[in-house]
């Protein structure tokens, strides 16, 4: 996934700011139709401590649906879905949304 949002010139969207994620809820509610859709925060180093994909620093932002993040089954990547975030499995096929930032 995030090697095909580097081909666009970006990289897996991630939540910096309230603004940000709301944006992005937005999007997955509204714009392209169902989720989940992955975004670029994972807590693979360490569990419950998310970082981002495009530089490895600590996840500024993160709201979370309820119940989640759970890691069942190992679930390490964020999805970005219906009334928040969620913790999915990293290997799993699925959408994301990919940020290119303003050149």
């Amino acid at each position: 996934m995030n090697d095909r949002c580097k081909q666009l010139g970006g990289y897996l969207a991630q939540t910096d700011d309230r603004e940000e994620h709301d944006f992005l809820e937005f999007f997955s509610k509204y714009v392209r139709g169902s989720g989940p859709y992955f975004i670029g925060l994972n807590d693979v180093e360490r569990e419950g401590f998310f970082r981002t994909y495009n530089d490895n620093k600590p996840a500024v932002y993160h709201k979370f649906r309820w119940f989640q993040p759970d890691s069942w089954w190992n679930e390490d990547c964020v999805t970005m879905g219906l009334n928040g975030l969620n913790d999915l499995r990293c290997g799993k096929r699925g959408k994301y949304i990919c940020e290119v930032p303003n050149v």
